[in-house]
């Protein structure tokens, strides 16, 4: 069934309303320098959906554009066709808005934010830049007989305006296309409701969400931060501890990224042009030469603005999620969680008893080494044991740890048994490292990306860890873990 015009009317205002509550709290944030922001702003252009007011920098100026059915694409009708006859085509609109805001020699900072996605079958828009979000620096390279070049020279023709001042433009419009839905925004703004202090479940964002209808309906399109401090008050937004939000990038870039304390973009560095390919480092040296470093500094920077609740989000493997929860350590006095199938799993919860089954161990010669599977969700043992005997001559030693009475995808169904499998699974490493004397442990995972992060977050007099990703069929040595 279809939605009605004005239902999607109402879907897309409140999701305006949404995003400019992630905005507004940005003035909440004692390292930022946002002063507040501006709803439906006059004077502004095409760009007055959101306005966000900057101390120090050019301020930001937003078109939001929702779609009820976010898979059609932003394409090059979109932007030379009226939406009304006798209307101006988008691409109109935000030259106009470049005209009015360029004041006195400073050029503003537009950006078109929508849950669409771009056209990159069109040889105009495949030339956004993957860092800026804009076309203007890959379009001026276009010769003017190619693809690209004559859509520019259409462009510029459609402005009546020279391509120079076209491509000028297009320098200073940021297209943020093909973001998160309803759902996906929402997870971003509790995320940082959660970093300023804030109540963070589903209703609290709501309230995020209403303080702003209430705002646009009352007139008041200006809101600072005391303004805003004086609404979450009222609301009773406030919560118990702050918590910082970290976002590690690996298979997949996050569109609300932006929002976290610290983000890691590593998704270039993996071999692959898609998640599901993204197993192994084009440069293996980058597992402890540069991620894991990544990793320490952003711990670093979070404990020193006083924070000691962590989430961890992203898209990545488990070696990963096992080396976040290495750098977030409890011996840090820090607790990390983690979102695991619609359920927040925290490392501070009480642990639940959780049966382990210790397989009788496989000698594989004089190596000094110990290797050990961890069998949660599937049983690895054959995999595992093919590799070693292939490529991991060192290790004398192979043991497999499982969940009891058997790995299941459900055998670690909450946080409480997700900890007890960690504390268990982590005494049954340090018993077998002190039989053997072993001074590496070769570890190789299947369990819930949370137990991971658990498991590596409660990790400690164990010797160094060599951690491995697989790459189904086989492995690949992943992050050295120092003892």
């Amino acid at each position: 069934m279809s939605l009605s015009a004005a239902g999607a009317a109402l879907q897309g205002h409140d999701y305006q309303h949404l995003f400019a509550w992630y905005h507004a709290l940005r003035a909440l944030s004692p390292t930022g320098d946002v002063t507040g922001i501006e709803i439906e702003a006059k004077n502004a252009g095409n760009v007055d959906d959101v306005v966000v007011r900057r101390r120090g920098a050019a301020d930001e100026h937003y078109q939001v554009k929702y779609s009820v059915d976010g898979r059609r694409p932003i394409d090059n009708a979109w932007w030379v066709t009226p939406a009304t006859a006798g209307g101006k085509s988008p691409l109109q609109r935000f030259w106009q808005s470049w005209q009015t805001l360029s004041r006195g020699g400073q050029r503003p900072w537009m950006g078109l934010y929508t849950n669409r996605p771009l056209d990159v079958s069109d040889k105009v828009l495949a030339l956004q830049d993957g860092r800026t979000g804009t076309l203007g620096p890959r379009l001026r390279l276009a010769t003017p007989g190619s693809k690209a070049g004559r859509g520019r020279k259409r462009w510029a023709s459609h402005l009546g305006v020279a391509e120079a001042d076209l491509i000028e433009m297009l320098d200073h419009l940021v297209l943020l296309t093909g973001q998160s839905g309803w759902a996906g925004l929402v997870t971003s703004v509790a995320d940082r409701m959660a970093a300023v202090g804030l109540r963070s479940d589903e209703l609290a964002v709501e309230q995020g969400v209403q303080a702003i209808r209430a705002w646009v309906t009352g007139a008041r399109c200006e809101v600072d931060r005391q303004a805003l401090l004086a609404e979450i008050a009222r609301r009773g937004l406030r919560g118990e501890a702050r918590q910082a939000t970290v976002v590690v990038q690996a298979l997949a870039r996050d569109p609300w990224a932006a929002g976290a304390t610290e983000c890691l973009d590593w998704v270039d560095l993996f071999e692959g042009d898609h998640p599901r390919t993204r197993r192994q480092l084009r440069d293996p040296r980058h597992w402890n030469g540069r991620l894991l470093p990544e990793l320490e500094a952003a711990e670093q920077r979070i404990r020193a603005l006083g924070f000691d609740r962590v989430l961890v989000r992203g898209d990545m493997r488990l070696p990963a999620w096992f080396a976040t929860g290495v750098a977030f350590g409890d011996t840090r006095n820090v607790r990390v969680a983690r979102v695991q199938g619609g359920q927040r799993w925290a490392s501070d919860v009480a642990p639940g008893d959780f049966p382990i089954h210790v397989a009788a161990p496989v000698d594989l010669g004089d190596g000094d080494e110990l290797a050990v599977a961890l069998c949660a969700t599937g049983d690895i043992t054959k995999d595992v044991l093919a590799y070693l005997r292939g490529s991991v001559p060192a290790v004398g030693r192979f043991v497999a740890i499982a969940a009891a009475p058997a790995p299941s995808p459900t055998s670690i169904p909450d946080a409480a048994r997700a900890m007890g499998w960690a504390l268990a699974t982590r005494q049954a490493v340090r018993e077998q490292v002190g039989e053997t004397g072993a001074r590496k442990v070769h570890l190789f995972l299947s369990c819930p990306a949370g137990a991971a992060l658990f498991l590596g977050h409660v990790w400690n007099r164990i010797p160094s860890t060599q951690l491995y990703e697989d790459l189904s069929p086989g492995y690949t040595p992943a992050f050295l873990i120092p003892g």
